[in-house]
């Protein structure tokens, strides 16, 4: 730790990093992940996207096959480490691994698409018997006329409505804002390594 440095922190890209806070992006194929990602990371953004195939090519050309991975600097002192998962369940080995030392976990659904919500439900419980962190439900597209609200989506699910928000990933300033009032209302006070 350098001389003047505060107990608990860290020196990262030469500022003092007080919060380092690693956050799982998850959800179904098409759910937005990639681009919450690439909307909120401060630095360039590691893909691993890959050709789409299968059920997969109908709906996009490229899907994330390992992880994607993007750094937010949401407020001085703080760093955020987002850890996008693939979202089809053939890479599920892959959730394992980027869930290790998470700190929070977010799960981006479709709600326009009832196959997404149902997917999510799955990807729910996976992680729900795993790990036990915080949590946040994240639905996309929901200005489209056939989406569902977030209380829909909770009921539907079988989970606390409070834990699922309407969040557009391609804007900026609102997607910062709700994962930051997500990471302050849950007191992330951590400062380690990330993995």
């Amino acid at each position: 730790m350098g001389e003047g440095q505060p107990k608990g922190s860290s020196v990262l890209g030469g500022a003092v990093v007080n919060r380092v806070v690693k956050v799982v992006v998850t959800g179904p194929v098409n759910a937005g992940k990639t681009t919450l990602i690439r909307t909120l990371s401060d630095v360039p953004v590691v893909c691993t996207n890959e050709s789409a195939t299968d059920d997969v090519a109908g709906m996009k050309d490229l899907t994330t096959v390992a992880m994607d991975h993007g750094i937010c600097y949401p407020s001085e002192g703080m760093e955020l480490h987002l850890y996008g998962t693939p979202g089809q369940r053939r890479f599920d080995f892959m959730w394992e691994i980027l869930a290790v030392g998470a700190h929070a976990i977010l799960f981006l659904v479709d709600g326009s698409d009832p196959e997404s919500i149902e997917e999510v439900s799955y990807i729910y419980d996976h992680f729900g018997e795993r790990i036990n962190i915080p949590e946040l439900i994240l639905v996309t597209k929901s200005d489209l006329e056939a989406a569902l609200s977030p209380a829909d989506i909770a009921a539907t699910m079988g989970i606390d409505s409070n834990h699922v928000v309407a969040c557009d990933p391609r804007d900026t300033n609102a997607a910062k804002a709700t994962l930051i009032a997500f990471i302050e209302s849950q007191k992330l006070e951590v400062c380690e390594p990330i993995i």
